[in-house]
């Protein structure tokens, strides 16, 4: 076989040992620690130091060092590999909640294995069944209604099931949707006030989902126009589909411009929705917010550029995977022993309201910077 060639043409020695494949005993002696401690670092354990941890780290980079995870996963009972179901990948949410996850996970020396369900139960069984084959460690779902039971740990985030698992992280529907309403009454006077939400009925493709943010957002928008003594005209309370589309979101508010009275707000439970809505609108010629305030739940991507500029709530997608994901290394870890037993853990995110023109709070119009309440 001929010898390898630099970039230039011109062969080159092959360097001494390099044909052997360096191994972790190199790399503890190169970084000048026990084999156990390298082994340690390479895994970002708790208790190795950060300076160890990258002493280590550059020993392996300069050796080339790979290690064999099928050899360390039968020595020490873990795969390293953790599993995350979700709905819809290229949903913003769902994008930023895998990077939320991805960042704890990784940077403890797991990989992240993401499968994608598309709201379907059955694609989700399979999915979970592929996942515990592979012996992943633990689990992170987003259930469209079809989640099995494995044998390992498991935390749920934005669509759960109560009461399973080591527990699950959420936004904070109830005080959002709260603060949207609010401002819309409180501050502009809205007195009928339209919700755009999803079915709250489960789909076709649903086994069982005893929540989800439909639901949950749903309720929270009735609770709240109750406490300030609003009526909730059921012609006002419209769905999208199961997707959460613009089409969809269209459709719901050309049915809302159609009514005698047609509302003089929108709530819009999603920022797809809100983006939907807002091209209704528009091509209506209703004017945002002067004919039809709108404000979304979620924060569109550049919400700030749109024309109206979209009041939303402030985006803590990455947050909420960061959490859920440090729920799972919890349990993982063992560093907390005494919530074996337990009820599981309910974590949910807050939510701040990012004024802009969208509601009628016309200063921002000029360049105003947002204002977050």
């Amino acid at each position: 076989m001929a010898p390898p060639r630099n970039l230039s043409g011109q062969a080159r020695e092959r360097e001494p040992g390099a044909a052997r494949r360096a191994t972790l005993a190199d790399v503890a002696a190169a970084a000048n620690v026990s084999t156990s401690t390298a082994s340690r670092a390479l895994t970002n354990h708790p208790r190795i130091t950060e300076a160890t941890r990258q002493r280590v780290r550059d020993a392996a980079e300069l050796l080339g060092f790979e290690a064999n995870i099928q050899a360390r996963s039968l020595r020490t009972n873990s795969s390293m590999l953790i599993g995350v179901v979700v709905p819809d990948i290229a949903i913003a949410f769902y994008a930023s909640v895998l990077k939320g996850v991805q960042s704890v996970l990784e940077g403890a020396g797991y990989q992240v294995l993401v499968m994608n369900t598309e709201r379907e139960a059955g694609h989700e069984r399979a999915a979970l069944r592929t996942l515990y084959a592979r012996q992943v460690d633990g689990v992170l779902v987003a259930t469209s209604g079809g989640f099995v039971q494995g044998d390992v740990p498991v935390v749920f985030f934005d669509h759960v099931l109560k009461g399973a698992g080591l527990g699950y992280t959420a936004p904070d529907n109830n005080g959002g949707i709260a603060t949207l309403v609010e401002h819309l009454v409180e501050v502009h006077h809205h007195e009928r006030i339209a919700y755009l939400g999803a079915p709250v009925a489960p789909s076709p493709n649903v086994d069982r989902l005893e929540y989800g943010p439909a639901t949950e957002r749903l309720e929270a928008f009735r609770l709240a126009m109750g406490r300030l003594r609003l009526p909730v005209v059921p012609e006002y309370v419209v769905a999208g589909d199961y997707e959460w589309s613009e089409p969809s979101a269209e459709h719901a508010v050309a049915q809302l411009l159609e009514l005698d009275q047609p509302p003089t707000a929108i709530i819009a439970a999603g920022d797809t929705l809100a983006l939907g809505a807002l091209r209704e609108l528009r091509r209506h010629g209703k004017r945002v917010p002067d004919d039809v305030a709108l404000v979304s739940f979620d924060d569109p991507v550049s919400g700030d550029l749109l024309t109206p500029s979209m009041t939303a709530l402030a985006r803590h997608d990455r947050e909420l995977g960061e959490l859920g994901g440090r729920l799972l290394l919890d349990e993982l870890r063992g560093s907390d022993p005494t919530r074996r037993g337990q009820a599981p853990t309910e974590i949910r995110v807050p939510l701040e309201l990012v004024v802009r023109a969208s509601c009628g709070c016309a200063r921002h119009e000029n360049g105003d910077e947002d204002e977050t309440t």
